[in-house]
């Protein structure tokens, strides 16, 4: 109930971003969400060692980096009013290394962004990602409703994008839903790699996934989790933030 509540909430800014055969998806699988779940995301990949656009808001904000223990007080306050995170999951983050961009107008934080260089972060369904030691992987973006629209994005993703290169990275990697038109828009401006498509299909009850990967074998950027209903679809090649 209380998921369903909180989707019913996010309906106005679902309708405003997608076009109607998104929408429909949307719908459909929150209708069989009680039997059956899937996801379909595109995997990006950014090799850092060539030029990056640069940013293309217009906006003018001030962009944070947060690391370690270094402001944690101040990191828990502001993502608290951001995008619901405990604090308790934000210390924890901070402390196994994960680093945050935070792009504030004046004091009010309105976008965010993470980036580990572990591996182990789950996708979806018992489906973790891994990471080559020189990568690290952008996740858990997030931008106020009423700052959508401007590039916030793009803002705290060029902050992060230039503090993983700092740290030595040749790679970075993130995973963006195909129905999530919005997010999408970042990769296509920084003309970033799709790399891979992966279809998760989870039967729930029978604790039963079907994962199939298109572009490259599912196996050179993920791992299962030990337990996790597992099967997995040959790959199949091609030429060519989870909602």
């Amino acid at each position: 109930m209380k998921s369903f509540l909180c989707d019913l909430r996010r309906l106005p800014e679902l309708i405003r971003w997608r076009n109607p055969l998104h929408l429909f998806l949307l719908a459909t699988r929150e209708v069989f969400r009680p039997f059956v779940y899937w996801y379909a995301f595109d995997i990006f990949e950014r090799d850092l060692r060539r030029p990056v656009p640069e940013p293309y808001s217009k906006e003018t904000l001030q962009v944070r980096i947060y690391e370690g223990a270094t402001g944690l007080h101040k990191a828990v306050e502001d993502l608290s009013g951001l995008d619901g995170l405990r604090p308790a999951e934000v210390k924890m983050r901070l402390e196994r290394g994960d680093v945050l961009a935070i792009a504030y107008a004046a004091r009010e934080a309105v976008g965010c962004m993470w980036l580990t260089f572990l591996s182990g972060m789950e996708l979806a369904f018992g489906t973790r990602w891994r990471l080559g030691p020189a990568e690290a992987l952008r996740y858990g973006a997030f931008v106020q409703p009423a700052w959508r629209g401007r590039a916030v994005h793009s803002l705290v993703n060029d902050a992060i994008i230039q503090y993983a290169r700092k740290r030595g990275m040749v790679c970075t990697l993130a995973g963006i839903s195909a129905l999530n038109s919005q997010s999408r828009n970042l990769p296509k401006h920084l003309r970033n790699s799709r790399v891979m498509r992966v279809f998760l299909f989870h039967v729930r009850g029978l604790n039963w996934t079907y994962r199939k990967a298109i572009g490259a074998p599912l196996e050179s950027r993920f791992s299962i989790s030990p337990g996790f209903g597992i099967r997995s679809a040959r790959p199949q090649f091609n030429t060519g933030s989870r909602v």
